[in-house]
């Protein structure tokens, strides 16, 4: 067992961590837009083939493995959550090209997400009648001239304004058992593809969230994902939360340390009684708590990426790092902004920013309450 990093992965570190510095210092200004959340935000971190860092060098990509990702991932979080989100969502949207894709749909679609004129991706399963209840999907494909033609509405689907791609879980069947899904990927210019309600969260409210709908939209058959094997698409779909969740994991521990490290800046130069309030038991017993919790998180999801990387059965862990990270963030940056007082309620203050993004991530990539289904099932 060895917690040491690297002298590369200490170099990625450093090279995260100032990028974003510079991502923080676009976010947390009085002139901040959605425009420039797209024009400078994503394209810095195009401009350092960040948008999706697992994509092999072979497309394009930096092929970093789970773990030097996820030390990536917590460091964008640090500075500006939905940036960290935006990569989340492409890498989420990648994964089942990268797991099953032919070589025919990663030359086509991985290249995309690459580069200095990269794009983001997105990853559409959930259904406003549904959620998380496969058996109400009613996304359906019918077979057409070789093809598909894809009908349905997905909700609560992360970049999917701007997503070169989407990667959509539908079913070709009307029983809608788990033999009949399958994923498709769907280009944006996609002839039966339109936009519909834009959803407006209380946190992560700087990426855009909606719904992805499609009216007879055409499918080729080459852009369907193993389409031969029956029960491949909820195969490969499980396989892709599995993955995905821990990186919602380094997220929520990026967080949890941003409100730390503010509330510790903030009690080494808050004054009352005579000293910094750091020195009062109440706030540094607070500081003790949250450092702890962070390691805690950290550890589960590092646990849960190393397992990635070695082959191993990272289920469990993936599911029980998602749950834990995104709750210890939640607990942490409630008891950060304790520590501000007046200055933790101020709105449009950073911290104020924290304790709603992290609220966010305990939905996303699955309920916690899912996590506690999948941890259950495998005790």
């Amino acid at each position: 067992m060895d917690f040491s990093l690297s002298t590369e992965q200490n170099e990625i570190v450093l090279w995260a961590r100032e990028i974003a510095g510079k991502i923080k210092s676009i976010a947390f200004n009085p002139e901040f837009s959605a425009e420039q959340f797209d024009g400078k935000i994503i394209r810095l971190l195009a401009r350092n083939n960040l948008l999706c860092p697992t994509i092999p060098h072979e497309y394009g990509g930096l092929g970093m493995d789970r773990f030097t990702t996820a030390l990536v991932i917590e460091e964008i979080a640090v500075g500006f959550p939905s940036a960290a989100a935006v990569v989340d969502a492409t890498i989420h949207a990648a994964e089942p090209i990268l797991l099953a894709g032919s070589r025919k749909q990663k030359e086509k679609y991985l290249p995309l997400l690459t580069g200095n004129n990269a794009g983001i991706a997105s990853f559409a399963l959930t259904e406003a009648a549904g959620g998380s209840d496969l058996t109400m999907l009613k996304t359906i494909a019918a077979k057409d001239n070789g093809g598909f033609v894809l009908n349905g509405r997905k909700d609560w689907v992360i970049n999917v304004d701007r997503a070169e791609f989407m990667a959509v879980i539908g079913a070709v069947a009307e029983n809608k058992r788990k033999s009949a899904l399958r994923v498709f990927i769907v280009p944006r210019a996609a002839q039966g593809f339109s936009l519909g309600i834009k959803r407006r969260t209380i946190g992560l409210d700087h990426l855009y969230i909606g719904e992805a709908i499609f009216n007879d939209a055409c499918i080729d058959k080459g852009n369907v994902i193993k389409i031969d094997e029956a029960g491949s698409g909820y195969l490969l779909l499980t396989q892709t939360f599995d993955l995905g969740r821990a990186m919602v994991g380094a997220t929520s521990v990026g967080i949890a340390r941003a409100a730390y490290e503010t509330a510790l800046d903030y009690a080494e130069n808050r004054w009352q009684f005579g000293a910094a309030i750091r020195k009062h038991q109440a706030v540094a017993f607070a500081l003790a708590e949250m450092a702890t919790k962070i390691e805690m998180a950290r550890l589960i999801t590092w646990k849960a990426c190393w397992l990635m990387d070695q082959g191993g059965d990272y289920s469990v862990s993936s599911a029980m790092a998602k749950m834990a990270a995104s709750n210890i963030a939640q607990e942490v940056t409630a008891q950060a902004a304790d520590i501000l007082g007046a200055a933790g309620c101020e709105k449009g203050s950073f911290i104020e920013q924290l304790v709603r993004d992290a609220r966010v991530l305990t939905t996303i990539e699955g309920t916690n309450n899912m996590q506690k289904l999948v941890i259950s099932s495998q005790l």
